[in-house]
């Protein structure tokens, strides 16, 4: 364990991590990034508290496309996604290129994939460990989950209208609307959760619950193929509906997020289903889809994953007859701050750390 990392858990009794996480102008979680703060408990069996990507503050970033927002001082990253850009929500001309920030010092000790790699050693080399975290999770929760549809489809929030628990997509995007004979076999699957890890758990279970899923969003991906539920990512870059098979390497107009996550696995391609968010989507040629196109993945090397995490792994044990949800240190993550008390106490405790 890094020495400066391992002081500040021992005079903390947790992790500094930073991660995307709710704020109080929110009455939601991302799926997927909160899910950073319950792996990195689950993995390491300490407690997390949550540090400002921009800080001087040694700490540690995990789930989610977030590598891209971290500067000053010692990051260390684990399975860590990042963007190509700087500022990726800004205009496309106002956009500017990613690179280590000056004055940070990125300890890159296992990313989502080569991409994310590449991008956050600044090109030159790093371990050749990939995996989202998150494929670590039926290690920890593998409780029977009845199936309740035949499909679920996970939307990303940009696709959304509204920030509702139930998905809402944006009155444009015909694509998602489902007929009336179809509404008990088809779910619209939001990634936008209650602030509870309850929320979390459930969240999981209703992504368990369909028999196939198809997804724009990446965790949706994640969880359907670490939990060998059939899946193909549900692609908008294409003006005609179908299979199709992209070249992981060649294709400029593929998320990127996606080439990073299948290239991590070995893949050099990927089936997909094609359909535009303006036409209305033959729902049981999906399904057909996803029944003659998905292979399993092989999934990363779980133990390299584990071994990369920048402290020594104590993994989370469920009590007798209970479930690893109800473990007294997940129960105990903040999943939501004030952020600008957030960074007043991070430069507190950045003064004290370096006292």
């Amino acid at each position: 364990m890094p020495n400066i990392l391992d002081d500040i858990i021992s005079r903390t009794g947790s992790i500094p991590l930073g991660w995307a996480g709710s704020t109080l102008q929110m009455n939601y979680l991302n799926f997927g990034d909160a899910l950073s703060p319950v792996m990195v408990s689950l993995i390491s069996g300490l407690a997390v508290h949550r540090v400002p990507s921009q800080s001087m503050t040694p700490r540690m970033a995990a789930v989610g496309t977030i590598g891209h927002g971290f500067s000053g001082g010692d990051v260390w990253f684990w399975g860590t996604g990042c963007s190509n850009w700087r500022n990726p929500t800004r205009p496309e001309a106002e956009r500017e290129p990613f690179v280590p920030p000056a004055g940070s010092r990125f300890h890159v000790r296992a990313t989502r994939g080569p991409v994310s790699e590449r991008l956050l050693t600044g090109g030159s080399g790093g371990t050749g460990i990939y995996g989202d975290p998150v494929w670590l999770l039926p290690r920890f929760d593998s409780r029977p989950v009845a199936k309740k549809w035949k499909l679920g489809c996970i939307l990303h929030l940009s696709e959304l209208a509204d920030r509702e628990m139930e998905a809402h997509p944006l009155e444009a995007y015909a694509r998602y609307l489902i007929p009336d004979e179809l509404r008990d076999d088809i779910r619209l699957i939001t990634t936008v959760t209650p602030i509870a890890l309850d929320g979390l758990r459930d969240k999981l279970d209703e992504i368990r619950a369909c028999e196939r899923i198809v997804s724009m969003s990446l965790h949706g991906m994640v969880v359907a193929e670490s939990y060998g539920i059939p899946c193909l990512y549900f692609s908008p870059a294409s003006t005609e509906a179908g299979v199709v098979d992209l070249d992981l390497g060649a294709d400029p107009t593929l998320d990127l997020r996606i080439i990073d996550l299948y290239r991590g696995l070995g893949r050099a391609r990927l089936h997909a289903y094609a359909q535009p968010r303006e036409a209305l989507t033959d729902w049981p040629a999906v399904m057909r889809a996803i029944d003659r196109h998905w292979n399993p993945v092989d999934l990363p090397d779980a133990d390299a994953l584990i071994e990369a995490l920048p402290l020594p792994a104590a993994p989370l044990a469920p009590a007798p007859g209970g479930t690893i949800w109800d473990h007294p240190t997940l129960r105990a993550l903040t999943l939501q701050h004030d952020v600008s008390r957030l960074r007043r106490d991070d430069k507190a405790r950045s003064a004290t750390l370096g006292a």
